[in-house]
């Protein structure tokens, strides 16, 4: 994880100094979020909402170098007097950003990878048996669009399919939990 952190901080490092040459900018994105399945095994049904944020730095007119990270805190009570289980998933994911400007719009296309960790409780008490690790590779690409309100800001929609492959024990036999999913996000852009 340090190696992976390391080679993210000197790639947005570098992409820094090609904005600082070439006089593009950035942007930094942050609104909810939602995901369409529970990887977490912690709900029995439904999907997951939570936050999910952004950095874009420009290295050229119409490409990018994002850095994406999301949050989700999924949490079950059970019929047994206030027994329950929860989870803490975040995911933080990195690659390249396409983009163009028509009028007031500006769509994008990306592609993603990077890690997403899952911490997970029962009763309060941390649950060590329910995954082998605690980390997935996560990878996935999407997309989305901007819609610029002033110089500065900006409404946007995006949707990204993401794929993880947690490892969970059960009964001593070794499964995999291989997650396809849609993460629909929405907030505001500030461009810089």
């Amino acid at each position: 994880m340090r190696r992976l952190l390391s080679l993210v901080v000197v790639a947005l490092l570098s992409a820094r100094c090609a904005v600082a040459q070439s006089g593009d900018h950035g942007e930094v994105f942050g609104g909810y979020s939602y995901i369409n399945k529970d990887f977490t095994l912690t709900l029995p049904t439904g999907g997951l909402t939570g936050w999910n944020a952004s950095v874009t730095l420009k290295v050229a007119r119409h490409a990018g170098i994002v850095a994406d990270f999301s949050g989700y805190y999924p949490g079950y009570t059970y019929g047994c007097g206030g027994c329950g289980q929860s989870a803490k998933i975040h995911s933080f994911l990195f690659g390249p950003q396409a983009s163009f400007t028509v009028g007031r719009v500006t769509p994008f296309a990306r592609f993603l990878i990077g890690d997403s960790h899952v911490h997970t409780t029962a009763d309060g008490i941390p649950n060590l048996g329910t995954f082998t690790s605690n980390n997935s590779f996560t990878y996935g690409a999407g997309g989305g669009v901007d819609f610029r309100l002033t110089h500065r800001f900006a409404l946007r929609g995006q949707v990204d399919w993401l794929h993880n492959q947690f490892q969970t024990v059960d009964d001593q036999r070794i499964q995999f939990e291989t997650r396809n999913v849609a993460r629909i996000s929405t907030g505001i852009v500030f461009r810089f």
